[in-house]
């Protein structure tokens, strides 16, 4: 989460503070925002509604998404892919039971923010990555224009509400800039990909001076662990913590899911159990990364119990943010444990996974604070065609 009472709120790895150009355009925004951020539409072919033989129309089965206002730069790192997109939601909705409704925010902040992260642990090409770089960048923006409407509504004198940052040019080529260099570091020499790996788990300097040191995989998944137990635990008066949400956590990378989604963690199950023995490989990392982890866990705690809460979100809204943030949980911590494998047993296969991992996590994040802190128009979410 991040480290201010502004960003906090966002479910989080790292907050990066490198700064990297780019003169690439922009389209101009939609007519229902007022934003002076330059911002990209893109709209989805309708689907095809069916016509039985009879007087009655069957309802069209959502096969796309309407794309409104979002910010978004042409970039190295991500490309716009709304075709990808539609065969997603497609898939999403073809799996639904029969009689359940498609919903926007199931679809775009949960079914494909995982299934994105399902594809990057299987392995992807250079231009698939970009397609998905881009589906996480709409995820987390939408996801934290999303939530700043629910906190808005619930608490309207929370500080957030007040605040507002409109995406910049600037900010947005610093985010792909920064995941750009985790890509890169994919390029090395075994020695410097699996060296690469291992500092991806711990906090770096900030590069900005007085800043905030630039939090690493074992800082989030303890930040993104109490974030998610303190929601668990003090649930909007009223509303009931579905068990489906609930959560077991004991040591390091260490939680296990009653209804778990992103599949990469039952392989790694074997390895979570084996660094939480007595007799763990790689003795040394676990001694350091442990008490990283557990040093984070009140801070993410202190999000939903310092001057903001969830009471007065609805079922529907609760359970959407446990969604979210169980799913986000989830991918810290198989991006953590693909990288602490790595570098127990010397995998530069494992680690390069991990360094993809944990360049998508940077843009879901970042895309993510942007449209939480961004408070000017209408929030406005894409819509199924």
């Amino acid at each position: 989460m991040h480290r201010n009472v502004f960003s906090a709120v966002v479910i989080t790895i790292a907050m990066l503070a490198a700064a990297c150009g780019d003169d690439s355009e922009s389209s101009s925004t939609d007519d229902s925002t007022t934003t002076t951020a330059a911002e990209s539409t893109t709209t989805a072919e309708p689907a095809p509604t069916t016509t039985a033989a009879t007087t009655t129309t069957a309802a069209p089965t959502p096969v796309g998404v309407e794309m409104v206002s979002y910010p978004f730069w042409e970039n190295d790192v991500a490309v716009e892919a709304t075709e990808a997109l539609d065969d997603l939601a497609a898939a999403y909705a073809a799996g639904l039971d029969s009689g359940q409704e498609p919903e926007m925010e199931r679809f775009l902040f949960g079914d494909l923010a995982v299934g994105v992260f399902d594809e990057v642990f299987e392995g992807t090409t250079p231009e698939r990555r970009q397609e998905l770089m881009w589906m996480m960048w709409v995820s987390g923006y939408f996801g934290g224009r999303w939530l700043r409407g629910e906190i808005a509504d619930a608490q309207p004198e929370a500080p957030l509400v007040g605040f507002s940052q409109t995406p910049t040019e600037d900010s947005f080529s610093g985010t792909m800039g920064r995941a750009a260099a985790r890509l890169a570091a994919l390029e090395g020499d075994d020695t410097e990909v699996l060296a690469a790996a291992r500092a991806a788990l711990f906090d770096r300097p900030s590069e900005e001076e007085g800043g905030d040191p630039i939090r690493g995989l074992a800082d989030n998944f303890g930040y993104n662990r109490g974030y998610l137990e303190e929601i668990l635990a003090t649930p909007p008066e009223g509303v009931e913590a579905s068990p489906q949400f609930q959560v077991n956590c004991g040591g390091l990378f260490d939680c296990v899911y009653t209804t778990p989604k992103l599949a990469v963690l039952e392989e790694l199950g074997g390895f979570q159990a084996l660094i939480n023995s007595e007799e763990p490989p790689d003795a040394e990392l676990v001694a350091e990364l442990l008490p990283v982890q557990e040093a984070a866990i009140p801070r993410g705690v202190s999000v939903w119990s310092g001057g903001l809460s969830v009471q007065g979100f609805s079922q529907e809204s609760y359970d959407q943010l446990l969604d979210v943030s169980s799913s986000f949980l989830e991918t810290v911590q198989a991006a953590a444990l693909i990288n602490s494998r790595a570098v127990a047993d010397e995998d530069v296969a494992a680690a390069q996974t991990g360094l993809v991992a944990e360049a998508v996590m940077i843009v879901w994040l970042e895309a993510y604070r942007a449209g939480l802190t961004f408070g000017d128009g209408v929030i406005e979410l894409p819509a199924f065609s």
